[in-house]
């Protein structure tokens, strides 16, 4: 890695947010910036990744790495604060978080700065954003705050079993199937998932205190969710859903980049690729599973989703550019929402070896980009909802 001076020219700069490691260059994804680098240079944009801790708001300036295809190496360099900001933070810790939240408030006083995307908060706000739009009851399982371990008993109490959910968790991580035996049954109570650091669970307890003990010490400070549990998977037992990319185009408008089916590891409860689980195109999958009549109209009230879940989650959170909408779809093919990521992957089309699908997905947040940069009086208004193209995925 080699380092210059600072660069002036910044009306096409997009700047891309993230998390820093122990690393040179100290970030992760880099094959993926890479890349957006490379595009950027297509579009005349000129793409840079930067770190929270690297920014100098006194000076409304920043140390951050531009990719030289030349030398292939990241040069780190100065840059002023870009007019669009690409926010691909992560974090583990409660201490990370809260001084990313602080950065973003600093960042929005800088009115000339302004983010690709707002990224959505957690799972409850997701949950509450699309019940409280009307259109998706039938689509959204029960789900509760698990405000103390009474919320539990009850509902063990009246529905006999739960998914227990982080919050704010990913890949998998912390997701626990909680089920009350029958009455006379020994053990009374199981449990299995995955902890905190994906490692698998399955665990039994006789009594509901040991139960709640184990759980209070498992879960720690952590928020959770409550949430029906549903018979998601394969006639063969095999947990399994559907992931869709929704993203902004060149026009600001949304559009389906692709979905697949992601299928979870024998006997595992779910299906993300971190805890071992496959990808596969959607259609033909959903074809043997359920036919292909059925899996027709599926995939036409999957696509409808696609169109609509967009525009109502911004309705109600402000401007997205991008998500990962993962959908559940039980034995008796009935369609659940399971999740929606402001910050989504796109390992599921490398996964399916699908180039044009890949490239659609890498390049949809330089396009939209490139919109929200030109003059105003060039930009084309985004429309309202309508539904996607046929993706190539599984489309």
């Amino acid at each position: 890695m080699s380092t210059a001076g600072p660069y002036a020219d910044n009306a096409r700069s997009l700047g891309i947010l993230t998390t820093s490691i122990e690393h040179d260059p100290p970030f992760e994804n880099r094959g993926f910036y890479r890349r957006l680098s490379m595009l950027g240079r297509k579009l005349n944009l000129r793409v840079f990744v930067f770190m929270p801790e690297s920014i100098d708001w006194q000076q409304s300036c920043t140390s951050g790495f531009q990719y030289d295809p030349g030398s292939r190496s990241w040069i780190r360099r100065s840059f002023a604060l870009p007019p669009l900001v690409y926010d691909r933070c992560f974090f583990s810790t409660r201490r990370q978080h809260a001084a990313y939240r602080q950065m973003l408030a600093e960042l929005h006083r800088h009115s000339g700065i302004k983010l690709l995307g707002h990224g959505l908060k957690g799972k409850w706000d997701v949950h509450r954003l699309l019940e409280a739009d009307g259109r998706f009851a039938r689509y959204l399982p029960q789900t509760e705050l698990l405000r103390s371990m009474r919320t539990l008993v009850d509902w063990l109490g009246q529905h006999g079993e739960a998914v227990l959910k982080p919050l704010g968790g990913s890949q998998g991580r912390g997701v626990l199937h909680v089920r009350r035996e029958p009455p006379g049954a020994e053990p009374r109570f199981t449990v299995r998932g995955r902890d905190a650091r994906n490692h698998s669970i399955a665990r039994s307890f006789t009594d509901a205190a040991a139960l709640l003990g184990w759980l209070r010490r498992l879960i720690g400070r952590r928020s959770y969710l409550v949430q029906r549990y549903l018979t998601l998977h394969t006639g063969s037992g095999d947990a399994f859903d559907v992931r869709a990319l929704v993203q902004k185009n060149g026009t600001g408008r949304w559009q389906l980049t692709g979905l697949a089916v992601r299928r979870g590891q024998g006997g595992s409860l779910t299906s993300n690729l971190h805890g071992g689980g496959s990808v596969e195109a959607a259609e033909p999958w959903l074809i043997r599973e359920f036919g292909l009549e059925r899996t027709e109209a599926i995939l036409e009230e999957l696509r409808r989703l696609c169109a609509e879940v967009p525009y109502a989650l911004e309705a109600g959170h402000g401007r997205l550019a991008e998500l990962g909408l993962d959908f559940g779809i039980d034995t008796g093919g009935h369609i659940w929402i399971l999740e929606a990521n402001s910050k989504p992957g796109r390992s599921i089309f490398t996964y399916l070896h699908d180039d044009q699908a890949q490239v659609a997905a890498l390049s949809a947040p330089l396009r939209y980009a490139d919109y929200l940069l030109r003059p105003a009086g060039r930009a084309t208004p985004a429309a309202g909802p309508q539904t996607p193209r046929k993706a190539g995925t599984g489309g």
